[in-house]
């Protein structure tokens, strides 16, 4: 697993995680509101479901697991207060914690699922990052 740590899309997850570690404010509020009107579409909820089935089907536990501590470094707040409590380490995700999440599992089971469910929970990253290579590429 060294080589691979996040299953046979290591590449594309590795990719979002840099380019995601490189985004400004101004696009990560883009994406956060382009998240907002994304969960109100009854595809997100389908596809967030076909993800979840995917990651069980597939046995990539572990692989999603080995991407909580680099996401959650990129995702908590820079001026964040240690948490000391469950509330307290919410608290201390930037907003763009849900989205970015969403979009990397995605990727981690991409070649499990449609075309359409991946862009569907990649969406909201659209116009701010580059497109991401389908599993296979």
């Amino acid at each position: 697993m060294s080589h691979a740590p996040y299953g046979p899309n290591s590449g594309s997850v590795r990719q979002f995680l840099v380019q995601l570690a490189g985004l400004g404010a101004d696009d990560r509020a883009r994406v956060v509101s382009a998240y907002h009107r994304a969960v109100r579409d009854t595809a997100w909820d389908r596809a967030e479901r076909q993800i979840a089935d995917a990651l069980v089907r597939s046995d990539r536990e572990a692989h999603r697991d080995a991407l909580s501590g680099p996401l959650l470094q990129l995702v908590r707040r820079k001026d964040a207060p240690p948490p000391t409590t469950d509330e307290d380490a919410l608290a201390a995700l930037d907003p763009i914690a849900e989205p970015a999440l969403a979009a990397v599992l995605a990727l981690l089971v991409q070649d499990l699922v449609s075309h359409v469910t991946r862009e569907t929970l990649l969406g909201p990253f659209a116009g701010v990052m580059a497109p991401h290579p389908t599993a296979g590429e």
